[in-house]
């Protein structure tokens, strides 16, 4: 038997925090909040005034701790579960939502999620990413709860740093490069084929809206592009997230971001620009055509991706050898329809970086030109 689980209600656009009160209350009248630091500054005032106005009660505030770890995890989940909570609310980026979804499975809470930013989708899916105290990746956790509100304002998804919008994108294309990869080896369903299309959605609302909703988050301004950017990063991408599955969701582009990730220098870089740069190497991987990845990194460079190793940071090549060594010992990299191995990652890191450099003297030669 088959069961899918996904989020009753998504909110998107301008203002939606004022809805959340009345949108809350039937799910549950007294609140824990689990946020980021910036995160909750950034909506404080307005989800505060929505909820008292409601008649429902705020019973504490909790950082997430900096990291989705265990430790912090394990830590919340005792405080909540010994306060009179019957709901949480949490707010942030990746890392405080996917603390939230789990500490609310783990004490048996619903969970309403309020993005700050748009960089992953994250704030959709019963999925959290698992982090060592350090920010190292450690593991998928499906053990996480299922949310059963979304609000995405994009007022305030228009105020953050642009980067995490350009990160969003990078990482919702990579739900077509990965899917398109994954399901081919294995036998189609209902569910792979729905997946699919979606995951081809997220890449055509990019190609459509990116360029402009880059404009519009480096002006600090929502816009009509960017709403459909939002929905292609948290609805269309969460959506065929969940459709696709464990064995679909992920192969090259998250492998080489969890290789990233043992980097120290690369923790400065988002999740989605390193899943970014992961994608283009995901098609070098599968031997697309030249003209095909050629598109791909013009269409990086437009939306703001790392297109060379330059723009992630310095990286020595022993450095690209540990982040090899890590992608193909990964879950993810098994799901390829190609066997890869450390030295097949190291040289498609290394033709992204060649191919990428060209395009940056051929857009500066044509600017001077």
């Amino acid at each position: 038997m088959d069961t899918i689980f996904l989020p009753p209600k998504y909110f998107r656009g301008k203002e939606v925090l004022e809805q959340i009160g009345d949108v809350c209350k039937p799910i549950g009248d007294k609140v824990i909040l689990i946020s980021g630091e910036k995160s909750l500054a950034a909506v404080k005032d307005r989800l505060v005034k929505s909820l008292e106005q409601s008649g429902m009660e705020i019973i504490d505030t909790f950082w997430y701790g900096g990291e989705c770890s265990w430790d912090n995890i394990n830590g919340l989940s005792e405080k909540v579960s010994s306060s009179r909570a019957n709901l949480i609310i949490s707010i942030g980026g990746g890392k405080s939502l996917d603390t939230g979804k789990v500490v609310a499975h783990k004490a048996g809470l619903p969970v309403v999620t309020v993005p700050t930013i748009a960089a992953t989708c994250a704030p959709f899916t019963p999925l959290s990413i698992i982090h060592t105290p350090e920010g190292f990746y450690l593991e998928n956790c499906l053990d996480a709860a299922i949310p059963q509100a979304i609000f995405a304002d994009t007022e305030i998804i228009a105020s953050a740093p642009d980067r995490l919008l350009f990160a969003g994108m990078g990482d919702t294309l990579a739900k077509w490069y990965e899917l398109r990869a994954t399901t081919s080896r294995i036998p189609k369903t209902s569910w792979t084929i729905a997946a699919v299309g979606l995951a081809k959605s997220c890449y055509d609302v990019i190609v459509e809206f990116g360029p402009d909703a880059k404009v519009s988050v480096e002006k600090n301004e929502s816009s009509h592009a960017l709403e459909q950017v939002v929905d292609a990063i948290i609805w269309h991408a969460g959506m065929s997230s969940v459709l696709g599955g464990d064995k679909c969701r992920g192969a090259a582009a998250h492998a080489i971001y969890f290789g990233f990730t043992n980097i120290d220098e690369a923790h400065k870089k988002y999740h989605g620009e390193l899943v970014g740069y992961g994608n283009l190497c995901l098609l070098e991987l599968e031997g697309r055509p030249e003209e095909e990845i050629t598109e791909a990194v013009n269409l990086a460079k437009a939306i703001g991706v790392p297109i060379t190793l330059d723009e992630i940071c310095s990286l020595s090549d022993e450095d690209i050898q540990i982040v090899a060594k890590v992608a193909v010992g990964s879950n993810e990299m098994g799901y390829m329809p190609v066997k890869v191995e450390a030295a097949d990652a190291v040289k498609a890191i290394y033709a992204i970086n060649e191919k990428g450099k060209r395009i940056n003297i051929f857009n500066l030669v044509s600017i001077e030109g």
